[in-house]
């Protein structure tokens, strides 16, 4: 029901897959639940923590309650089978995406410290990703099965926007100076987030992509001839 046959000698293997994979990609968007797929519009994130520490500039961060808008419009912009290896290298982009949720920050960035707890909303455009899923053929139940063990994901981001609720108690003065070294720093502090950020994100499309293909008999849905 979710997976189309494609079989392994086809030499238009990849496509097949990648067919299969925009067909099954509004279900997605809704979520699965049948099989305990959840969500992607939106996509909920229970906590995601930041952490870095150097001598110019230290960033504690710690987000909870994310709701992610946008991530069921995303766009394959690869998808690369080998076959023999059981890896799949992958590219998307997501033109948007809108998130909303808790913060708690305590940074400094140059002399500048930045402290709050409070709401958060940032807009993010131009979100692409490039990772390989790599799997395993495992014996179970009776048949094949296939297992995917890692996915290594990493993502460029165009440009964002955040804006935090709150910052230093609501000190307005405060709230502005950080705010500005927040703004002109944004390629720091993004670089800083993104390891995090794309562990985050490879453990929920690595157990999103074991729940689709959960109990399916590798050898059906991915005949040899």
């Amino acid at each position: 029901e979710y997976i189309h046959i494609c079989k392994r000698s086809d030499p238009h293997v990849s496509k097949c897959v990648r067919d299969s994979v925009e067909v099954l990609r509004p279900r997605l968007k809704s979520g699965i639940p049948e099989i305990d797929v959840p969500s992607l519009e939106p996509l909920h994130l229970d906590e995601i923590t930041i952490f870095r520490g150097e001598p110019s500039s230290n960033l504690k961060a710690f987000l909870k309650n994310v709701e992610v808008h946008g991530a069921g419009d995303f766009q394959i912009t690869k998808l690369k089978l080998n076959v023999d290896k059981n890896t799949y290298r992958v590219g998307v982009k997501f033109p948007k995406l809108v998130l909303d949720g808790e913060y708690d920050i305590d940074a400094r960035l140059l002399v500048v410290p930045i402290k709050g707890t409070g709401k958060f909303a940032a807009n993010i455009t131009d979100v692409e990703g490039q990772g390989v899923l790599t799997a395993q053929v495992v014996p179970r139940n009776g048949h094949r099965e296939i297992d995917f063990t890692s996915f290594d994901f990493a993502i460029k981001i165009g440009d964002y926007n955040i804006h935090l609720d709150n910052l230093f108690n609501g000190d307005e003065i405060l709230s502005r100076a950080a705010i500005e070294v927040l703004h002109d720093n944004k390629q720091e502090l993004i670089q800083a987030a993104l390891p995090f950020i794309q562990s985050k994100t490879s453990e929920i499309l690595l157990e999103a992509a074991n729940r689709i293909t959960d109990d399916l008999d590798y050898d059906k849905v991915f005949p040899e001839n």
